[in-house]
């Protein structure tokens, strides 16, 4: 607990509400960050903009330090091609309504991992582990079984929200702690804890309830995605 410390976050707008620069104060150090707006529209990135920035749609086409996006004709989300890993793409399929469905992630044209979305139920196939979760999804409460060639594995997660409906803090079935939250405005992490790495790893549904993919660290709302570090969506609204 020693590392924590107290901080203060300002964040500037301009006239069109649009933010501009974070500052970050604290005695271990200061930072800021600055988002770039066009002068035309209110599209934002992390550096100066130019036109390989975002699509004739608005859709943001390159995630700084962690990969570049591709889009269906629909405005969807299609694929996401990790900087680190140039052979790794995760791909994202959506139903009839733009729910997404399943989600694929392939190395050198091999499947690695997928995970297809159900009604209340999560299916993930691990294939370099050679494992298989189920995840039964009901009111804040998250029943998981894993299992792989040795054996099978079960825990339950409930899942205690603040007022905007963030999970902050999960408990097993013996009431103790597996994970802890606190967010920053935008949904950013400010501190996690948890029994270990793994269980605080292993949390997924988190800001405002929702998922947080591990590979890029966008949260899926349904119709768009959030970066919450950049305090901003990466397309239009669909509504208009």
């Amino acid at each position: 607990m020693n590392s924590l410390e107290p901080y203060c976050q300002v964040y500037t707008y301009d006239t069109g509400n649009n933010l501009t620069n974070l500052s970050h104060q604290a005695n271990s150090g200061d930072w800021q960050q600055t988002l770039t707006i066009h002068p035309n529209n209110n599209r934002g990135t992390e550096t100066q903009q130019s036109t390989s920035n975002f699509d004739a749609n608005g859709n943001l086409l390159v995630l700084n330090n962690i990969g570049t996006l591709h889009w269906h004709y629909n405005n969807t989300l299609n694929q996401l091609t990790k900087t680190d890993k140039s052979n790794t793409t995760q791909y994202y399929v959506y139903d009839y309504q733009g729910n997404r469905v399943r989600t694929v992630i392939e190395s050198d044209h091999q499947v690695q991992s997928q995970r297809d979305y159900l009604p209340a139920l999560d299916l993930s196939i691990n294939q370099t582990k050679q494992q298989s979760t189920t995840l039964h999804i009901g009111t804040h409460i998250l029943s998981e079984s894993s299992k792989d060639n040795a054996q099978t594995t079960r825990q339950t997660r409930y899942q205690l929200n603040s007022h905007l409906q963030s999970n902050t803090l999960e408990l097993d079935d013996q009431a103790q702690t597996l994970s802890y939250e606190h967010y920053y405005p935008y949904g950013g992490t400010a501190i996690i804890a948890g029994k270990d790495k793994t269980q605080a790893q292993q949390k997924r549904y988190r800001y405002t309830g929702k998922e947080r993919d591990d590979s890029s660290g966008l949260c899926y709302y349904g119709a768009r995605y959030l970066a919450p570090w950049l305090a901003r969506w990466i397309s239009p609204d669909s509504a208009g």
